[in-house]
């Protein structure tokens, strides 16, 4: 009878320390597990593309997203977007007009209109300035012409760059290069609403018309197969490829191509065959993105966490990369002992395929 008493007290013993360890735990103190993470884990970003039939065009898409078109022929474009993260997005204009060639070129329509000359050309008149006639000074320029287009009637939710910098500038080499001053692709940082994003694109600027005034050259540039993809900073790594061969499915028909050049003036042919030579484009931006500049990468993506209030930190251990709280790291840097897992370390200046990686979660800092 007392040996079977005495087992009851061991018993009960027992289960009041694992009560005592689990409420411990529950209550996030220091034991010999340690503190824990206060981590906002986040599934990594897939895009799965699927056929739209648009009549005279065809692309894949990304599974969920919509896409806005505008014009027709030469001047047919359209935008992408996912609604639930408008930042990724892609988009292709055939051509975008007019841009003039200097302050003193736009002058001469200027004063032409406002003594008597003919009102349609004053869309000269208020064109935007294209100089130097680059593809990156086109995009830095993209803006103006997105307001300047609307003003003229285009009904349009042009691409937004808000904060523009242009970070490196690559040749493109397509079907129109041949007819371009500039024909490049052009690597990006920029912000959609208050989204860090980078991105790659691309445009070829062409002399489309001189027109020599009192010595000045009042003609103007044409950008033709305006394109590009873009997506927030730290997913684009990830989405890049999938982004570029949706652009690269874009096709027009072969009877939408006959119609164009049989019914609108000179350049349709080589607008709409730009249109049809997008198939290059998963090569050429695949190329300019694994080609890039490495310290500038890291220099992207740390200005992107530095806007969204974060340090990059990886778990020496799994390979995970997180976004910290900014103060987090310190604290915790001198109290990692304390702590369950204790393997982070903030992703160096020269951890480029840590930089690569998606984001496994976002760390806060105890409250």
């Amino acid at each position: 009878m007392m040996r079977r008493t005495k087992y009851w007290f061991v018993y009960l013993f027992l289960a009041a320390l694992i009560l005592c360890f689990t409420a411990c735990q529950g209550m996030g103190q220091s034991t010999r597990d340690g503190l824990k993470l206060d981590i906002a884990y986040t599934p990594p970003v897939e895009l799965k593309l699927q056929p739209y039939n648009g009549g005279f065009f065809s692309i894949d898409l990304p599974k969920g997203w919509v896409i806005q078109t505008v014009g027709q022929f030469e001047s047919f474009g359209f935008r992408a977007w996912d609604p639930e993260q408008p930042a990724r997005q892609l988009f292709f204009y055939g051509s975008m007009r007019y841009f003039m060639k200097s302050q003193a070129g736009r002058e001469v329509w200027q004063y032409y209109t406002t003594y008597g000359g003919y009102s349609n050309a004053q869309v000269y008149a208020d064109a935007p300035i294209l100089s130097p006639a680059t593809t990156e000074q086109f995009f830095y320029t993209f803006g103006e012409f997105a307001a300047y287009a609307q003003a003229y009637g285009i009904v349009h939710d042009f691409p937004v760059f808000d904060e523009l910098n242009i970070i490196e500038i690559m040749p493109r080499n397509s079907a129109i290069s041949s007819i371009c001053l500039d024909d490049s692709i052009v690597r990006a940082q920029y912000k959609t609403g208050s989204v860090p994003c980078q991105g790659l694109f691309a445009a070829g600027i062409s002399d489309t018309m001189s027109y020599y005034a009192n010595g000045v050259d009042a003609g103007y540039y044409t950008a033709y197969a305006v394109s590009g993809l873009g997506a927030p900073m730290d997913e684009f790594p990830q989405l890049q490829e999938t982004l570029s061969q949706s652009l690269a499915s874009f096709r027009y028909s072969e009877e939408y191509i006959r119609q164009g050049v049989q019914n609108i003036e000179a350049g349709t042919e080589a607008a709409l065959a730009a249109g049809r030579t997008l198939s290059q484009a998963s090569d050429s931006y695949n190329q300019a993105f694994h080609s890039r500049n490495r310290v500038k990468d890291t220099n992207m993506q740390k200005w992107s966490d530095g806007q969204l209030g974060y340090d990059r930190v990886y778990d020496t251990e799994t390979g995970e990369v997180y976004r910290a709280e900014l103060g987090f790291y310190e604290d915790y840097d001198i109290h990692r002992e304390e702590y369950a897992n204790p393997n982070l370390e903030r992703v160096p200046d020269n951890g480029y395929d840590l930089y690569d990686q998606s984001i496994s979660g976002y760390i806060s800092k105890p409250r």
